[in-house]
């Protein structure tokens, strides 16, 4: 069994491997937490998994000031020292990142699992917190990032900027106009990135190549289902494979 962690700026998301298959668990980022918060979160998981042996367990963070709790949480709970994804290891990659002292570790790991199934030059899209647009070259060579605001941040500011909005369901609705408060947000937001999406793919084709492969992943890439023409790949765990990818590089 293989756990993947990944501390993102809204979630911590585990990754479980065991027989091939991926199984999910996710709860809040919060650094004001004590770390006994953290160990309760592990305690709970481990006590549902049925192997009771850890091959290995790899963290990646973007979340500096959390890095430490968790970490701490896994030793006392896992009785592993994790490996933790960060620029010293980043020689040891396949891949290559332009700007190693700003990419996130998530990015990172997006790439070299996409690279690793595709090994040409492709686009990740990442749903997230943030939605990023992450290209690597046929080398391997991570050339470029776009990052926008996430749906779902986008959705939470514009809910609590006006009084009156409500906070709503990420669900596609039929028309591109609404006849209420909620479908109208509904509305501009979701088809709002259904349009951004479409045209960032096809201005980074035009500039790179139209024959680069499109991939999407992150916990919200499967709300859009307009845009499933533009992806070639669709993998909500693209992230945790490349934690995984990365632990095979260092054992």
């Amino acid at each position: 069994m293989f756990i993947a962690i990944d501390i993102g700026n809204t979630n911590i998301t585990l990754g479980v491997l065991e027989n091939s298959l991926w199984e999910e668990y996710r709860f809040s980022s919060d650094e004001n937490q004590s770390v006994e918060h953290y160990e309760e979160h592990f305690n709970l998981l481990k006590q549902s998994l049925s192997a009771t042996s850890v091959e290995g367990i790899v963290v990646s963070s973007v979340v500096p000031q959390l890095t430490p709790l968790v970490l701490e949480a896994v030793k006392f709970v896992f009785h592993t020292n994790p490996y933790v994804l960060e620029k010293k290891w980043y020689k040891k990659l396949p891949i290559v990142p332009t700007n190693p002292d700003e990419i996130g570790t998530d990015l990172v790991a997006n790439a070299l699992a996409a690279w690793t199934i595709v090994q040409d030059k492709l686009l990740v899209v990442d749903f997230g917190t943030a939605l990023t647009y992450t290209y690597v070259s046929r080398e391997g060579r991570i050339e470029g990032v776009s990052i926008a605001p996430g749906i779902q941040t986008s959705m939470n500011s514009l809910s609590s900027k006006a009084a009156q909005l409500p906070e709503i369901k990420l669900d596609l609705p039929e028309r591109a106009l609404g006849t209420n408060t909620v479908e109208a947000m509904k509305a501009g937001i979701l088809w709002g990135y259904v349009g951004q999406v479409q045209f960032l793919i096809e201005k980074i084709k035009s500039e790179k190549g139209q024959d680069l492969t499109t991939i999407a992943t992150g916990g919200l890439s499967e709300v859009l289902k307009p845009l499933q023409k533009s992806f070639d790949i669709i993998d909500k765990h693209l992230t945790l494979k490349g934690l995984y990818y990365f632990y095979k590089l260092m054992v």
